[in-house]
This record gives structure tokens, sequence and C-alpha cells, in this order.
């Protein structure tokens, strides 16, 4: 798992596939497949196929990037949830 600490306004790039970016501090700006999404502490995005996701920190934010398990490959949503919204 990669872990990346972003100050505000600073922009980061990766190719991505078949993972989670999880905002963990802060609030994330990212452009992904022709879609704008804003990502806030907790909540997390999924990258379908591979791609160039583009990630802006819209304030000082830290956000980690984890691999797909093959348990939670059949019910992958493309839009950020809520953590909390997934324990319950």
């Amino acid at each position: 798992m990669q872990t990346t600490q972003l100050n505000h306004a600073q922009v980061s790039a990766l190719q991505a596939k078949h993972c989670w970016i999880h905002c963990e501090a802060g609030q994330l700006w990212l452009s992904h497949d022709g879609e704008d999404i804003v990502l806030e502490r907790g909540q997390k995005y999924f990258v379908h196929q591979e791609d160039l996701v583009v990630i802006e920190a819209l304030q000082n934010s830290r956000y980690r990037v984890q691999a797909q398990t093959a348990i939670n490959a059949q019910s992958t949503p493309k839009t950020a949830i809520p953590t909390a919204a997934l324990a319950q």
C-alpha cells in the first residue's frame, strides 16, 4: 500500500488499474476518465481500468492507493463512498 502526503494545491498523477484511492485526511480533487471527483476524509474512489488519475490537494491532504482484492471484485462502484457507509 502506498500512502502519499500532498500540501495544499500540490498535484500528483498516477497510472492506476483496479485499485481504490482512499482519502485519509484533507480534501482531494481527482480527474479521471473525463470526470471530476472530490473526496473528503473517509471517502474512496475505485479505478476500474488502467488509466491516468490526476490528484490535487484542495487542502493539506493524505491519500492511500490500495489494490482491489478478489473478494470485492464483483461489487465495486465507481463513485466516491464514505467509508462509514460501508461499515453498515
